[in-house]
């Protein structure tokens, strides 16, 4: 006569599972690049002399020193003010509009691999609230995103890489909204370069306005639409209460 023995099953504390240690490398990733770009601190005038208009390579460098200097959290407005120094409106917001873009999708992809599941798993309460708010706006939540000048652009696209937003949605939004701020700083950069006062007073202008413009409507827009979905999920939940 065979006896079945039955072993009691192990589970792991989550601080300890594959998940949970992804997971804190990815905020380690995220707290070192942090303190690296602040120790380091570029600025337009050492990056101009690091790639120089009159190099071979200058577009090539410019397209791939973006993508890096996104991923490693170099702020995008920077960098699109050195494009336009560089290659003047039109040619410094088309190459370092491909570098942030490249940069963020570098950025979502080793946030999903090292964060989704996670996130996925322990998730809960607000944050899993305002997660699914974000995954079910999609593109317009990533151009909100990017309207808004105090959000970090680097950071948060290691965090929607955590997120179940989808990369089309992601690339989408980050084009559409990240697009006028790159124009603009572009443009400024380029007026900087000529000397002219005007151009630079008008691309100054903008730039303040987007900004301004931007946070005040993307902060209304967030703000007016969860109303309706908080206000379609009290009325279902009250009348499954009644049923």
């Amino acid at each position: 006569m065979r006896s079945d023995l039955t072993t009691p099953t192990s589970h792991k504390p989550w601080w300890r599972t594959g998940a949970a240690l992804r997971f804190g490398l990815l905020a380690l990733l995220v707290v070192t690049l942090s303190v690296v770009i602040i120790v380091v601190h570029p600025n337009r005038a050492s990056l101009v002399h690091a790639i120089g208009p009159d190099h071979p390579m200058a577009p090539i460098i410019a397209v791939a020193g973006s993508a890096v200097l996104t991923t490693a959290l170099a702020p995008r407005t920077l960098l699109a003010g050195v494009g336009g120094v560089l290659f003047g409106f039109v040619g410094g917001a088309m190459y370092i509009m491909l570098g942030i873009t490249l940069g963020a999708v570098i950025a979502h992809t080793i946030g999903r691999l090292l964060g989704r599941d996670f996130m996925a798993r322990h998730l809960s309460g607000r944050l899993l609230t305002m997660e699914q708010a974000i995954a079910k706006r999609g593109v317009m939540a990533i151009v909100i995103s990017r309207m808004i000048p105090l959000m970090p652009f680097g950071i948060s696209n290691y965090v929607f890489g955590t997120t179940s937003v989808k990369m089309r949605p992601f690339l989408t939004g980050t084009i559409v909204g990240a697009l006028p701020a790159t124009l603009a700083y572009s443009a400024l950069g380029a007026a900087t370069a000529a000397g002219s006062t005007l151009g630079m007073s008008i691309a100054g202008a903008v730039t303040v306005t987007l900004g301004v413009g931007g946070s005040i409507g993307s902060i209304l827009l967030w703000r007016r639409r969860p109303r309706k979905s908080c206000a379609g999920a009290t009325g279902a939940a009250g009348a499954a209460a009644a049923a």
